[in-house]
Order: C-alpha cells, then sequence, then structure tokens
C-alpha cells in the first residue's frame, strides 16, 4: 500500500490500491524499522510534490504510526465495518509530517472507495485532504486550523492554497466548502483571496465559465436553486470584494471582465433565495 502510495502521486487517477485482509491493526503501532522509514520516504515525497519542502523542513517531531493504519484500512477496505474501526484508531496528526503522511494515503486512495462510511472516516482521518478537496463534517475544524495555523504562515502554504483553490471545483460539496473558506478569508486574508480568483480567471477561466453556464441553465422557472447554489457559493467572496473593494480588483491585470458572469450568477441566486426560490 505504501508503495502504491508513493507511485500513484497523489492523482488517484492509475489502477485501485492493492487489497489484502485486514488482521490485527494494532502490530501497526510499532512497525518495522523498514517500514516506518517507507512512512517517512512517503512524507517527504507528499512535501516535494505539494512543494512544501521548506515549510516541513522546520518540522521537528516525527512521523507516527496514522498512516500505516490509514494504509491498512485502505488495503482492507473490502472488509468495510473492520477498516472502519482501524480508520478509527488513527491517532491525530501531530506533526506536518503526519499530515503529509496522511494525506499521500488517504488523497488517490478516495477514489476508489465505495463505502461512504469509510471514505468519510479517511477524509476525517486527513486534515490536508479534508482541506483541499472537501471535508467529512467531523474533519471540518481540523481543516480549518491546519489551514490557520500552518499553511497561511508560510508562503508555500499560500501558493499551495492558490493552486488547489483556483481550479474549477470538481463536485458540489468541493465548490461549497471552497466558496465557505474563501468567504471566511475575504476580510482577514483579502489580497490571498484575490490571487485565488485571479489564477483562477487567468489559468481556468474556460472550466469556471462552463459551470456558471450550467448553473445558469437551471436556473430558468422553475429554477433549480440546489445545482446552481454550490457554484455561486464559490463566487461569493468575488461578489462581495466587487461591491466593497472594486478598485482593488481592477488593479489585478489578471482579473478581466469575465469575473462578471460569476457576480452576477452568485447575485441572480441571492435574489432568488431572497424570494423563497421564485423568479418573479
Amino acid at each position: 500500500m505504501l508503495l502504491w502510495s508513493t507511485t500513484d502521486g497523489g492523482a488517484g487517477a492509475g489502477p485501485p490500491p492493492p487489497e489484502g485482509e485486514l488482521t490485527d491493526p494494532q502490530q501497526l503501532a510499532v512497525p518495522p524499522a523498514d517500514v516506518s522509514a517507507a512512512v517517512v520516504r512517503l512524507a517527504a515525497q507528499s512535501a516535494a510534490r505539494l512543494r512544501l519542502d521548506a515549510l516541513a523542513s522546520g518540522e521537528r517531531r516525527p512521523v507516527g504510526a496514522g498512516a500505516l493504519l490509514l494504509a491498512a484500512a485502505v488495503g482492507g477496505r473490502a472488509q468495510a465495518l473492520l477498516a472502519a474501526e482501524t480508520v478509527r484508531a488513527v491517532p491525530p496528526a501531530r506533526s506536518l509530517w503526519d499530515v503529509l503522511a496522511h494525506h499521500a494515503v488517504v488523497a488517490p486512495a478516495l477514489a476508489h472507495i465505495g463505502d461512504r462510511t469509510l471514505a468519510g472516516r479517511l477524509r476525517a482521518a486527513s486534515p490536508l485532504t479534508a482541506l483541499l478537496d472537501r471535508p467529512d463534517p467531523v474533519g471540518e475544524s481540523d481543516a480549518e486550523l491546519l489551514l490557520e495555523d500552518v499553511l497561511l504562515t508560510h508562503h508555500q502554504g499560500r501558493r499551495l492554497i492558490t493552486t488547489v483553490y483556483c481550479e474549477a471545483p470538481a463536485s458540489p460539496a468541493q465548490a461549497l466548502w471552497r466558496g465557505r473558506l474563501l468567504d471566511q478569508l475575504r476580510m482577514s486574508e483579502r489580497e490571498l483571496v484575490i490571487d485565488v480568483y485571479e489564477a483562477a480567471l487567468l489559468r481556468h477561466t474556460a472550466a469556471h465559465l462552463a459551470l456558471i453556464r450550467r448553473a445558469r441553465v437551471g436556473l430558468t422557472a422553475p429554477p433549480d436553486l440546489a445545482a446552481a447554489r454550490p457554484v455561486a457559493s464559490w463566487w461569493a467572496a468575488l461578489a462581495r470584494l466587487e461591491r466593497s473593494h472594486r478598485p482593488l480588483l481592477r488593479a489585478r491585470s489578471g482579473i478581466g471582465k469575465e469575473y462578471l458572469a460569476g457576480v452576477r450568477l452568485y447575485r441572480q441566486v441571492e435574489r432568488l433565495e431572497a424570494r423563497g426560490g421564485s423568479p418573479a
């Protein structure tokens, strides 16, 4: 499993993770030296892949056994109940190396986990996966703390958030989560939020505009607010900044008129919600 996590590269688009019988996960509490070394390498590769190596270099706390338990749960996913119990035994990530190792195991595996309960527990055990994708409800606070206390304190962490969050959301749940966080950061991290939207308009314009078009089609009578709301939510912070700090947006060379489509969608959804979903 650790080798699969290393070679997958975090994409989750390759072959499924290997499967095996899950017997006694407690044996992983004190792993052999070679297995511990493999987890250390996995965490280091995760840091390099995410370009968090400088940030992680200041972390002196070691990698714990959590990543091994997560790998065992993924490998034993056919035994759903035992796999879920194994994830429940994972201690909280206590160091940035733990965070990186957990993410390296969980992120590529989620696409291959059919059991929703197990997938939710895996997300909850990996705060970085939750932050970059979207969390299970019980993992929201850990993801937010990781953002505020670690990633936002270093230029590499801020760059990672900009790079990932500027992409067109891959799911409604992801759009709602990222939109909520961007709006939360709108006052305290205004420049970072604008960086995200500028990068979105420079790198992913077509994908974002396609989502906006699909959402607007669903707002004809009777409007499908449930389908449009996640896309509109992603644009909420920019729509509010457009009202309160328009000169800051105009000062950014990468923010052209395309952003107005997202702002209009957000305001249209806002008006419809105020009317109880009625277009009249």
